[in-house]
C-alpha cells in the first residue's frame, strides 16, 4: 500500500512539474509547442526517475541491509552468553551439574548456528536470544558463585536447590526452542520422503496436484501432533 501511494506521488509531482516545464518553455521562451511539449515531457521524467532512485535504497535496500545487520548483532552477542555457560562449567566439582551445564552449552550454541543459516530461524527464537538467553546466564553464574563459597546456611541451600532445578528446567526450554527453529526442516524431510514413497512403486514421477495432496496430508499431522504436545 505504501508503495503504491509513493508512486501515485511520483507521479503527480512528476506530471505537474512537467506541465510547469512546458508552459514555460512556450510563454517564457517562445518555444514551438511541439518543442516545449517534448521540453516538459523531458523533465517531468527526469523528475520521476530521480525520485524513484532517490527512494528505491529505502524501500529496499536499507531493511534488509538492516535486518542482516541486526541478526549478526544479536547471535554475537548471544555467542559470548553462551560462551559464558560453557566457562561455568570448569567452575564446579559436582560431575551431574558440570554434565547439566554442558548439555545446555551445545544445546545453546546448536540454536546459534542453526540462525545463522537461515534468518527464519532466528525469528523463531528471537525472544529466546533476546530474554531467556540473559536469565540463563544470571542464573548459572550466581549458582556457581554460590556453591563456591566456603560457608552455606539454610537460605544458601535453599538457593542453589532451587536454582538446580531451574536449570532442568532451562535445558528442556532450551531444546524445545531448538525443536522449534528445525520444525520447518523435518517438514520439508518429511515430505520428501512421503514423496519418494508414492514415486518408488508406480515408478514416474508425482504430478503437482498429487505432491500438494501428501504435503496438505503431512501439515494435518503436524498439526494433530503439535495439538498432543
Amino acid at each position: 500500500m505504501k508503495r503504491l501511494l509513493r508512486t501515485m506521488w511520483r507521479w503527480f509531482v512528476a506530471w505537474n512539474v512537467g506541465i510547469a516545464g512546458t508552459l514555460l518553455a512556450f510563454f517564457a521562451f517562445d518555444w514551438p509547442f511541439l518543442l516545449s511539449i517534448l521540453f516538459g515531457g523531458g523533465v517531468g521524467y527526469g523528475i520521476s526517475f530521480y525520485m524513484k532512485r532517490k527512494e528505491a535504497p529505502t524501500v529496499w535496500k536499507e531493511p534488509l541491509k538492516d535486518e542482516r545487520t541486526y541478526r549478526r548483532q544479536q547471535l554475537k552477542e548471544a555467542r559470548k552468553k553462551v560462551r559464558r555457560i560453557g566457562q561455568s562449567r570448569f567452575r564446579i566439582r559436582s560431575l551431574a551439574m558440570w554434565y547439566k551445564l554442558s548439555r545446555l552449552y551445545n544445546v545453546c550454541q546448536k540454536m546459534i548456528d542453526a540462525a545463522e543459516q537461515e534468518p527464519s530461524r532466528f525469528r523463531a527464537a528471537q525472544s529466546f536470544f533476546n530474554t531467556t538467553l540473559d536469565s540463563i546466564v544470571t542464573i548459572v553464574e550466581k549458582y556457581v558463585y554460590l556453591t563456591k563459597q566456603p560457608v552455606r546456611n539454610d537460605d544458601i541451600r535453599k538457593a542453589i536447590r532451587e536454582a538446580e532445578t531451574m536449570i532442568d528446567t532451562m535445558i528442556s526450554t532450551a531444546e524445545n526452542q531448538l525443536l522449534d527453529m528445525l520444525e520447518g526442516d523435518l517438514f520439508d524431510l518429511e515430505t520428501e520422503i512421503k514423496v519418494l514413497k508414492h514415486t518408488l512403486p508406480n515408478d514416474r514421477p508425482l504430478s503437482l496436484e498429487e505432491r500438494k495432496t501428501i504435503t496438505i496430508d503431512l501439515r494435518k499431522e503436524r498439526e494433530k501432533h503439535e495439538q498432543k504436545r
